[in-house]
């Protein structure tokens, strides 16, 4: 973006050559700041096609430009996990159809951190986005209410994540939108990821907070069961909170399977204790 708005104080007709949905992203957002006229090239061969920005922008409109960075941002990118079952075409329409999701997500990346309000909007845009004709604004009460109305038979990638991991996600959208905003600057100052941003800092190595506390209270976590039909890797309920399968799981011989060990010792120390008694 840098070389974009430095080739715009000598030509009129600047052409920028990627494939990154990303720099498509930035460049929609920010081209009302770079007085030129922006293409952007892609594909390869015969299937070369030239993207005139300013034109698309002024199609759109300049308050949904503003708000493409958070939605990009808050919906999927490189660096920022996506919603499972929930693509970016029913993100756009609902910010085509709301100003005020509009404006949510123009505020995206202006500030460094998520307030609150910021955060209570963001909650009900994910329940519209769940649950198109829900009234509840309220991930965890949308949480519940989903399972209450399939009576139990969903599974955890259906519902909308709760509360705390979605406070860690916005995060993570919003620090990313703040780079992207901020891209125009040759030497912008950005604080760390782990400082409060939803990430944190492991060896050395960063990784994702994707919650601050229990994924669910105690009683819950015991009484969990997975559906897997093959094997319970990575993306199994249980592997992903750390717990053992049981016999409540639909998959009996997984390597994740609790073992049925009845020997808990007892018999080494019947042993033992025999053993003193006859000295």
């Amino acid at each position: 973006m840098i070389h974009v708005k430095h080739a715009a104080t000598s030509y009129q007709n600047v052409v920028v050559n990627s494939e990154d949905t990303d720099v498509f992203v930035i460049l929609l957002s920010l081209h009302s700041q770079i007085p030129t006229r922006i293409l952007l090239r892609r594909g390869k061969g015969n299937a070369v096609r030239l993207i005139d920005i300013p034109r698309l922008g002024t199609i759109l409109g300049e308050d949904v430009c503003q708000a493409m960075i958070g939605v990009h941002a808050y919906t999927g990118c490189d660096s920022v996990s996506a919603f499972g079952g929930q693509g970016k075409i029913k993100d756009l329409n609902l910010i085509n159809k709301s100003h005020e999701y509009r404006q949510l997500f123009t505020s995206f990346g202006q500030e460094w951190y998520v307030t609150e309000n910021v955060f209570q909007r963001v909650q009900a845009f994910t329940c519209n986005m769940y649950c198109s004709n829900t009234n509840t604004k309220l991930v965890n009460k949308l949480r519940y209410e989903m399972f209450c109305a399939k009576n139990g038979d969903i599974s955890s990638g259906q519902l909308p994540p709760c509360s705390d991991a979605l406070r860690q996600h916005a995060h993570r959208a919003n620090y990313q939108a703040a780079i992207w905003r901020r891209s125009l600057e040759s030497s912008p100052t950005v604080p760390s990821p782990t400082d409060g941003h939803g990430w944190n800092l492991l060896d050395g190595q960063l990784e994702i907070c994707w919650l601050t506390g229990a994924p669910a209270p105690e009683v819950v976590l015991e009484l969990m069961s997975c559906r897997c039909s093959r094997n319970c890797d990575k993306d199994c309920p249980c592997v992903m909170n750390g717990l053992r399968c049981t016999p409540a799981c639909k998959l009996q011989e997984c390597t994740n399977m609790q073992d049925d060990d009845d020997d808990d010792g007892s018999s080494d120390l019947d042993e033992s204790d025999s053993d003193s008694d006859e000295e």
